[in-house]
């Protein structure tokens, strides 16, 4: 299922004004857009209105496509001769090649050629010409609509064309301010439009006897905007080129498109399944940290009791009954004439070892204590990590706590790792 808002312009209050012979009191033109928001799977036949509205642009609901319809009578299509160039040059000539056609040219006009006509010469072109200023406030306006893809086409573009003779087959009416508009199509890419103050639309049927005179309505242009847009015909007024916008503070700057949101509805689900994963594992987590807390406070239990067991000065505290093992056996060593695994020496040579895998100059400094050795790694390529330089300190039996950032305390003895900061 699509979403398909169909949008029709108003009227340039120049046109009006121009028709009326003076001024008239409308509506401001932000506030005359009518709009209608059609669901389709790409046929007429589903197709249904889902909502009308008139007013701002911006209140306008979203849609997936948006067709929005201009009254031919503020585009000048001009059906000519183009010559086969391209560029800079072909957008110099175009003013040329229109102006036999233009009765008019003391306001800023915007030159659009239209893609060429399936079936016909290359040179048998339609130009598109419109009031420069209304274009770029139009374009202002539209760049509001809530939709992805934009197309602007005449309203002549969705009648059907002349008959076998050059007869016109339809004359589409719109009244706007107690004035009529009239669009009619004169070929495949081209036609005109008029606007009457004072006009009875059904004298229309003695000038063109062969046409059908067609109200505009929203139950009209549905089929017929489908129609057009199953062609995928490649015409859309819009210019390549954003136009400028002015804010509060009277400076310029470019219009964006409305871009669409995030839809989060779609991201819901996939979102509750990982917030329960990432439950799942901090539970997890917080049970093996748990499992893992208990038996090292087991395990720091048993090596406590087993050193103050062994201690001549028995002593109250754990803690300082490992702290005292280690100084009693160090003494007893030193008493005999040698070193201890404790000294500065023993501990040294075993760093060596520990960094002796790992690229020269990695040490940064090096603190002889009475607990351990603390040392300090240059923040250098090739840092190994505490993980791996702890698995290579249990592999070679050293006892070594990480205590920073690159910072580590080599224990004296192996089998008493897990001693804490005492």
């Amino acid at each position: 299922m699509s979403r398909l808002l169909l949008v029709f312009c108003p009227v340039n209050p120049r046109t009006l004004n121009q028709a009326a012979r003076g001024d008239i009191d409308v509506l401001g033109p932000a506030e005359n857009f009518r709009w209608c928001l059609i669901d389709h799977v790409g046929d007429n036949a589903n197709a249904r209105i889902e909502q009308e509205g008139s007013g701002i642009l911006s209140d306008a609901p979203f849609a997936d496509e948006a067709l929005v319809v201009i009254p031919t009578v503020d585009v000048r299509l001009i059906h000519t001769k183009v010559p086969l160039i391209n560029g800079k040059k072909l957008e110099a000539l175009l003013p040329t090649l229109a102006e036999p056609f233009l009765l008019e040219q003391r306001i800023s006009l915007r030159y659009q050629l239209l893609p060429p006509t399936p079936g016909a010469t290359g040179v048998d072109r339609t130009i598109a010409i419109s009031n420069e200023s209304w274009m770029i406030w139009l374009n202002n306006q539209l760049a509001q609509l809530p939709v992805r893809t934009l197309t602007l086409i005449p309203d002549c573009l969705l009648l059907a064309p002349t008959d076998e003779h050059g007869r016109l087959t339809e004359i589409l009416i719109d009244r706007q301010c107690n004035l009529t508009l009239f669009s009619t199509r004169e070929g495949k890419n081209w036609g005109s439009g008029w606007v009457e103050a004072e006009s009875d639309p059904t004298s229309l049927t003695t000038l063109y006897p062969h046409a059908q005179l067609i109200d505009l309505t929203w139950t009209w242009l549905m089929p017929r905007a489908l129609s057009w847009l199953a062609g995928k015909s490649p015409i859309n007024l819009i210019p390549r080129q954003l136009p400028i916008k002015t804010d509060k503070a009277g400076k310029t700057k470019p219009a964006t498109r409305w871009k669409p949101k995030v839809e989060w509805t779609h991201w819901r689900q996939p979102f509750q399944l990982v917030i329960g994963l990432s439950a799942v594992y901090i539970f997890g987590s917080m049970l093996y940290l748990s499992v893992l807390a208990i038996s090292n406070w087991r395990w720091q239990n048993t090596i406590a009791e087993t050193a103050r067991q062994h201690l001549t000065t028995p002593t109250p505290d754990n803690n300082a009954a490992i702290t005292a093992l280690i100084r009693q056996a160090s003494a007893k060593i030193h008493a005999q004439g040698k070193e201890s695994p404790a000294d500065f020496l023993p501990m040294a040579g075993k760093l060596q070892i520990l960094l002796n895998s790992y690229p020269s100059g990695i040490l940064d400094s090096v603190q002889y204590q009475s607990n351990g050795l603390a040392f300090t790694l240059r923040n250098v390529k090739d840092l190994p990590d505490a993980a791996s330089l702890s698995k290579r300190a249990r592999d070679l039996e050293i006892a070594l706590l990480e205590t920073g950032k690159n910072e580590y305390r080599m224990l004296p003895l192996a089998g008493l790792s897990k001693i804490g900061e005492h």
